[in-house]
């Protein structure tokens, strides 16, 4: 409670004492007494707006602005651009600032009103203004601000602006620093800054453990993405889950090391990555824009992955109604799970603007055999229009869909374009490259003028050279003759032995291996000469005779199949195939000897006298039967 006795000078000096500690919470009673005293009091309304703004209470603070009739009669624009934006309302926060008096106050509310909306070349084109025009206590402030602007730019817009050599004296300005090397592909530079943030953040919060262990978390953060970059994935996942188990980064930080987690896992251990993805989607209104789709967008592929595809096609939906550039390629896997490739190429080509919807278009018509097509998609991706291996790829893309001419037009425009912005090896490189291509796919008129412009710069390129003669050689062969005069004389050096070479080429003998001649060495000359002068003797092939031979001559039965003759006899292992087939004991020759005697077609027929008998009326002529016993059913018993 305040002294009631105190006059109106000595509570301003105390809401001034009180505003200088940042004690600004126990200030605000101090003017809600002098407003009692005097509710028209211009400067104790004006100490009561900027406690309630320095108190976090910017929409009571905005609520006294626009409602006091006081207040209205003086102009607050900076105070009310103030309040709306800590209430996250930027357009009509920029609409006020409109009509404020320009200042370093009005333009950094401003620039960081630019980063909120994620329009980082603006906030960088005002913070460098500052930093170049300003010189107060806010000077590192303003370059750490002018550093996350940049590194943001590199990262969520994939635009590096230039660096401007900003000092790296504080965490901060290291920290940022490093996000922009990582982002512009300096993955080692990036390391050693992210290193040096880190004994910076140390040294500053060395009395207080909480603080600097809240600080380090979010580069511990980025040096696990460094990691993931360069390869190594298990250490990256060590870092994300060492961050997450200690507790002591912001939403943001948690945010990312869950959702590269995820990253990590791909389509293994799916309950983890359903845990970590929960994690990462706790409060999307503090991520960038970039961040919420790549979070929705590992989202929808973990649940592709884990068959809840209804679920799946509702997040993709939701995405594309949000304009998310990530979305209609989610929407086109779900149209090519079910082998609708027409209708997802059609709804990739209704947006599409952005480099992954045009790489998925491409690998679409590669897949359908439509080549050109193909080549025509990655022609429209800008940022891959002078990278040599994609320039290789759309020419063979369009050479095998038939358009030769079109792919050497191509190469021809993509060799110009390298010319005007770079000489030397280079170019002298990709001619011989672009002509070889040419002089392949039966263009060698095209060839010799891209290998002509090439030795018009460098004369003495002898493998350009060589090219030319194979190219105007195969339309015009005078010409190749004149062109071949121009290939440089073979110098010999006076070292070398010219009878010594060819001698030095060896004898190849017949089992391939080369004998060379030393004239200093006569018994291996000598050796070499016998070896080489000697005849192969020839071996004689044996004779191969029956192992049955008659003495007369040949085996008369030679014709007939070997277990057939007469004189075979099975081989000891075969006896065994016999045993079983007669009766027990029985031999082979008995065997036969018994089969003959049942043989009824080998004995001859007698005939039996005719009898009459007489059965009714008509004589039958019959034979005589044998009678035998009636056969009786049922089985036979030993």
């Amino acid at each position: 409670m305040s002294n009631p006795q105190r006059t109106d000078e000595q509570l301003f000096t105390q809401i001034k004492k009180l505003g200088n500690d940042g004690n600004f919470t126990k200030a605000l009673p101090l003017c809600i007494e002098l407003l009692k005293r005097n509710p028209k009091d211009l400067d104790a309304l004006k100490c009561k707006v900027v406690c309630l703004i320095k108190s976090d209470k910017c929409k009571e603070a905005y609520h006294v602005i626009t409602t006091d009739k006081e207040l209205k009669t003086i102009p607050m624009w900076f105070e009310r651009a103030y309040c709306l934006y800590r209430m996250g309302k930027l357009d009509e926060s920029i609409q006020e600032l409109n009509n404020a008096d320009p200042s370093p106050k009005v333009d950094e509310l401003l620039a960081q009103i630019y980063y909120k909306l994620e329009n980082y070349q603006g906030a960088v084109s005002i913070y460098k203004n500052l930093v170049k025009n300003v010189a107060d206590s806010n000077t590192n402030e303003r370059e750490t601000n002018l550093a996350a602007a940049l590194a943001s730019s590199a990262s969520f817009k994939n635009e590096a602006l230039k660096w401007p050599g900003l000092r790296e004296t504080t965490y901060e300005l290291s920290y940022n620093s490093a996000c922009y090397s990582l982002a512009t592909g300096d993955i080692e530079g990036a390391q050693e800054k992210l290193r040096k943030a880190a004994d910076l953040c140390r040294k500053e919060f060395e009395d207080d453990e909480q603080e600097a262990e809240s600080e380090l978390a979010p580069i511990r953060v980025m040096d696990g993405l460094a990691l993931q970059k360069q390869g190594k994935v298990k250490e990256a996942l060590d870092v994300y889950v060492t961050v997450l188990k200690e507790k002591h980064g912001d939403t943001q930080t948690v945010a990312v090391a869950a959702n590269n987690i995820v990253c990590i896992n791909r389509d293994q251990n799916v309950f983890d990555s359903k845990k970590k993805i929960k994690l990462a989607t706790n409060e999307p209104k503090k991520l960038t824009k970039f961040q919420r789709d790549s979070i929705e967008f590992n989202s929808c592929l973990l649940m592709y992955f884990t068959n809840q595809l209804d679920q799946f096609k509702k997040m993709s939906s939701k995405m594309l109604q949000e304009s998310s550039p990530i979305a209609p390629l989610l929407v086109a896997t779900s149209l090519l799970r079910e082998k609708k490739i027409d209708v997802a190429l059609e709804m990739l080509r209704k947006d599409d603007s952005g480099e992954s919807v045009q790489r998925a278009i491409a690998e679409l018509y590669s897949t359908s055999g439509e080549f050109e097509k193909a080549a025509d998609a990655l022609m429209r991706i800008s940022s891959w229009a002078k990278k040599p291996g994609v320039t290789s790829l759309i020419a063979s893309l369009l050479s095998l869909g038939g358009a030769t001419q079109r792919a050497g037009e191509f190469l021809q425009r993509a060799l110009n374009d390298l010319r005007a912005s770079q000489t030397g090896e280079e170019i002298s490189k990709w001619s011989v490259t672009v002509a070889r291509f040419l002089l392949t796919n039966n263009l060698p008129k095209d060839a010799a003028d891209t290998l002509e412009s090439l030795l018009s710069m460098e004369p003495n390129n002898v493998e350009a050279l060589a090219l030319l003669i194979r190219s105007v050689s195969q339309f015009d062969a005078p010409r190749a003759y004149e062109v071949a005069k121009r290939l440089p004389d073979i110098e010999i050096s006076s070292d070398i032995d010219i009878e010594q070479l060819e001698v030095g080429t060896g004898v190849t003998s017949g089992r391939g291996l080369r004998k060379m001649i030393n004239p200093e060495n006569e018994k291996i000359n000598e050796a070499n000469r016998r070896f080489e002068t000697k005849e192969k003797k020839r071996k004689k092939k044996k004779v191969r005779l029956p192992k049955v031979l008659a003495p007369g001559g040949p085996d008369p039965e030679r014709w007939i199949p070997r277990q057939e003759r007469s004189y075979y006899r099975r081989k000891k292992k075969n006896r065994n195939d016999a045993i079983g087939k007669g009766s027990q004991g029985l031999s082979s020759a008995t065997s036969r000897a018994a089969e003959a005697a049942l043989d009824m077609s080998n004995k001859p027929v007698k005939e039996e006298p005719e009898v009459e008998e007489t059965v009714g009326s008509a004589p039958v002529k019959t034979a005589n039967k044998p009678k035998g016993k009636a056969k009786k059913k049922g089985k036979g018993k030993w």
